[in-house]
């Protein structure tokens, strides 16, 4: 047996090419949007991918199952209930399918989404035992997946069906049986879930704190508890993945717009998303576009801040960034990427484009205006209410910075705004959305909570009074 694992950081994604090396036949479990790293795999290893098997339909990104299985001729399988709208294999509890020597029994294990399965798989070249099972959103590492994407209405129900999937399906297996989810650490589809790729059952049976629970409600209110907020393109993700999303086909190659060109668009309906530092878009910008910087969150916050349907014109730190950018974009459902401003924010000064800033302010300066008598700044909190909750400048109001969209109306325009996070990455992000909207004064923390902590300035503890 041959197992390789691809991670997406940011998106927490973990996919898997799984393969009888030997025959030369191979399976790939839960597989992102861009599908040529499972092509290349296949390649160089000499695999034909006879099956493609999804655990779930998903919500945080853009399936690449119906392409992969387009390409290669693979059979599509997913659990009963997902209702597909185009070619696939539905599977039951205990239906097998057969890949050479390695078998996989589907189990079904609902409660992260309803249609939700598990592939335990058995190695017959070795033994008929499980060697390892896919639990998909289901069994996490340090965590089990939170049952509330598809509505607050569900959350409740659908943990007591995880509580009892965990305990009567997936923790029946030996100790040995090593565990591979589909949801790594810093994906938003639970909390806390450890950075570790891949686990044991008997490692998550002892020390996974969601496995401690003999009684199903106490486990149903601790996995409902602070569960972190969730962008909002995940509403139009299970939606897409069900219908079937258009093929991809080749990842985009870098598409430069002259200034004319893309000053054209911007009077137009496009947006242009920043790409460089905090630091460097607040220091000049073009007006009206939005900071999301490089990085692995660049797509969790594009989904969570621009409408999927708005064509965009990035500004790149640097040509080569534009792969991953367009990657990550794509994987969230976004296909209309006019191209990159050429030459950057300098041929677009020196073309005589318009140019703004916002502030920025180090936190001996904040602490200092603070100390000041009127006029004192509005301070929002952009992090997650947990982060906030643990220690937040005093008089801060909190605001994740995904939220700030639809909240705009709710701020005061006549006193200065300061942004602030944990590092100023989302304080960017907030800080161009409020200057998109017509806020002027406005003024972006440098360094965050942990320079104001650092500096030893006080810091208050506990949630808002009302949220």
């Amino acid at each position: 047996m041959y197992l390789r694992q691809f991670q997406i950081d940011g998106l927490g994604h973990l996919s898997a090419v799984i393969a009888d090396d030997g025959r030369g036949l191979a399976a790939v479990v839960d597989p992102r949007r861009d599908v040529d790293v499972y092509l290349e795999e296949a390649r160089q290893r000499d695999l034909r991918i006879t099956h493609v098997l999804e655990t779930h339909l998903h919500n945080d990104y853009v399936s690449g199952a119906r392409e992969l299985a387009a390409l290669t001729g693979a059979e599509h399988v997913i659990g009963v209930g997902a209702e597909l709208a185009f070619a696939h294999r539905p599977v039951r509890q205990g239906d097998v399918i057969e890949v050479g020597s390695l078998r996989f029994e589907a189990l079904e294990t609902p409660g992260h989404t309803p249609e939700h399965v598990a592939y335990a798989v058995v190695d017959r070249s070795r033994a008929e035992s499980p060697l390892l099972v896919f639990t998909g959103g289901s069994l996490l590492v340090g965590a089990v997946g939170r049952t509330d994407l598809l509505g607050a209405e569900n959350a409740e129900p659908w943990a007591r069906d995880l509580f009892r999937s965990l305990h009567e399906r997936l923790l029946t297996h030996d100790d040995h049986v090593t565990v591979l989810p589909t949801h790594g650490g810093g994906s938003l589809c639970s909390k806390e879930i450890a950075t570790t790729p891949w686990s044991t059952i008997g490692f998550e049976r002892r020390h996974n704190p969601m496995l401690q629970f003999d009684e199903v409600e106490a486990f149903v209110k601790a996995l409902l508890t602070d569960q972190p907020a969730f962008p909002r393109y995940f509403a139009r993700m299970r939606p897409v993945n069900q219908s079937g999303p258009p093929p991809l086909g080749e990842v985009p190659a870098p598409r430069p717009l002259p200034v004319e060109q893309a000053r054209a668009l911007l009077e137009g309906d496009h947006l242009l998303v920043d790409l460089r530092s905090p630091g460097d878009h607040m220091a000049a910008h073009v007006p009206g576009s939005v900071s999301i910087p490089a990085g692995s969150s660049f797509g969790t916050w594009l989904g969570w801040v621009v409408p999927h349907d708005r064509p965009l014109i990035l500004l790149l730190p640097s040509v080569a960034d534009w792969d991953d950018a367009v990657r990550q974009a794509l994987r969230i459902g976004y296909e209309n990427v006019a191209g990159y401003l050429h030459g950057g924010l300098l041929r677009w000064q020196n073309s005589g484009g318009p140019l703004e800033s916002a502030g920025r302010a180090t936190v001996g300066q904040l602490r200092q205006a603070l100390q000041g008598g009127d006029g004192q700044p509005l301070l929002i909190d952009v992090r997650q209410l947990d982060e906030y909750a643990r220690g937040h400048l005093p008089g801060a109001v909190h605001l994740n910075a995904g939220d700030l969209p639809d909240r705009l109306a709710d701020l005061p325009r006549d006193r200065p705004v300061v942004a602030y996070c944990a590092s100023g990455y989302r304080s960017s992000v907030a800080a161009s959305l409020l200057k998109q909207a017509g806020f002027e004064d406005v003024t972006w923390l440098s360094g965050g909570v942990p320079a104001w902590r650092a500096a030893g300035f006080p810091v208050e503890k506990g949630e808002p009074a009302a949220q």
